[in-house]
């Protein structure tokens, strides 16, 4: 049985997890991951989540192969022990970033069509289109530069 969270532990997971809803992110799954920043051992059984988090073995299954799906967290064996623990990947907010500049990418070329297959019709305007593929180019040149600098430094 592990030790119960401390108010500043519970506090933080609380700030954490309603700022990283507003992504998109399901409440549990940001939970999760928010204890997994912050816990020591820095990886958690099943039970520990449970436990820790108060919430349901189906919670955590689901959450946690969201998780996994997304890049952000990774199943290890510890030698010894029958459960399966979690812990953040390594590079994990590096990977995902580099996941959403490839989206940034794709939406710039769809774009750009969306221009193109407006471009001949004089009743349509194009300035929506024109505005996010102007971003979205921006985005496109810049991410990949900021990610190389990060991972340089």
């Amino acid at each position: 049985m592990s030790t119960p969270l401390e108010q500043t532990e519970i506090d933080f997971i609380e700030e954490m997890t309603l700022k990283m809803e507003e992504t998109g992110l399901p409440r549990i799954a940001c939970q999760i991951l928010s204890w997994l920043m912050i816990c020591s051992p820095v990886h958690q059984s099943f039970s520990d989540l449970i436990e820790n988090l108060e919430i349901s073995k189906a919670s955590v299954s689901n959450m946690t192969r969201l998780l996994m799906q997304m890049g952000l967290i990774e199943k290890i064996r510890i030698h010894g022990e029958r459960q399966i623990h979690f812990q953040i990947k390594n590079q994990a907010w590096v990977d995902l970033l580099e996941i959403q500049t490839q989206q940034v990418f794709d939406l710039m070329k769809i774009s750009q069509k969306g221009i193109d297959l407006l471009a001949n019709k004089d009743e349509f305007n194009t300035l929506r289109l024109e505005e996010m593929n102007k971003f979205y180019s921006f985005l496109s040149e810049e991410m990949p530069q900021l990610i190389d600098r990060y991972k340089n430094s």
